[in-house]
């Protein structure tokens, strides 16, 4: 029965709003989720029911009103949605444009993660770490952790970076930075997977050096897909350094880092 009253309670307050997008876009809510809110099929949740009361100013006991008797309260006190914007919020939407995400995809490819990275490939060993990539539909994050033991690389021994998630034309973008008292920041850009269950994510990382000169760097990056509850103790201890042609590195994260005259070697323009 709520979600009834809800899903009549929202379209009458979408209607004092240009259009639905509009809505969608001010509030920061996926349009395909919201329109599922309109029909009722689904209620949002708690903090996501907040976020629209606070939009159209009423409360969250009101909107769950009778339609006839919540009508009668938005006669006597109009919603106002022409409230100035939050530049930063608005620049955000922008970007990130969650009213055309792709909630499935990224739904999909949610789920921790194997890191394979190559700091300098000339050298032939590669660095693997954890990552995250976790949501609620609309907003959505990541969460890595770099764990190495062995001083030959001159890296710090733990790592933590955190950053936002976001979907274009089917590919995954992710900026994340450092915590802490470090200063480096990263974007990735991977090709996400056709399959159910994404297997390897390939792609490029580019940030600043965290060290010496801070220079611009790139490299190329692959994802492996570990599932969503993975043993989480197994995983980090799997973290390290590993030289290029150590069994545990898979044959595709070897060939799409290191390989130049592979089939894999022009995946990240192909696709995959």
């Amino acid at each position: 029965m709520s979600e009834t009253r809800l899903s009549a309670n929202l379209r009458l307050l979408c209607s004092y709003g240009r259009s639905v997008s509009d809505v969608c876009r001010r509030i920061g809510i996926n349009r395909q989720q919201f329109n599922k809110y309109l029909t009722g099929q689904t209620a949002p949740s708690l903090a996501t029911l907040r976020r629209i009361c606070d939009f159209f100013g009423v409360d969250e006991a009101e909107i769950l009103q009778e339609h006839s008797a919540f009508a009668k309260l938005v006669r006597l006190r109009p919603p106002v949605l022409n409230r100035s914007e939050d530049p930063l919020a608005a620049q955000m939407e922008k970007v990130l444009r969650r009213d055309r995400c792709n909630t499935a995809l990224l739904e999909r490819h949610s789920g921790y993660y194997h890191i394979y990275m190559s700091p300098d490939p000339s050298k032939n060993y590669l660095l693997k770490s954890v990552g995250r990539i976790f949501g609620n539909g609309q907003e959505w994050f990541s969460k890595e952790l770099e764990r190495y033991e062995d001083d030959e690389f001159a890296v710090p021994s733990t790592l933590k970076h955190s950053g936002l998630v976001f979907e274009a034309h089917r590919r995954i973008f992710i900026t994340s930075r450092e915590q802490g008292q470090g200063s480096g920041m990263w974007t990735t850009a991977l090709i996400s997977s056709d399959y159910e269950e994404p297997s390897f994510l390939p792609g490029l990382l580019q940030g600043i050096e965290p060290e010496g000169g801070h220079m611009l760097y790139g490299t190329r990056v692959v994802w492996e897909y570990l599932g969503k509850s993975p043993d989480l103790r197994k995983v980090l201890q799997q973290c390290g350094a590993y030289k290029s042609g150590n069994s545990e590195v898979p044959e595709f994260v070897r060939n799409s880092i290191f390989a130049t005259n592979s089939p894999y070697s022009t995946i990240l323009s192909a696709g995959f």
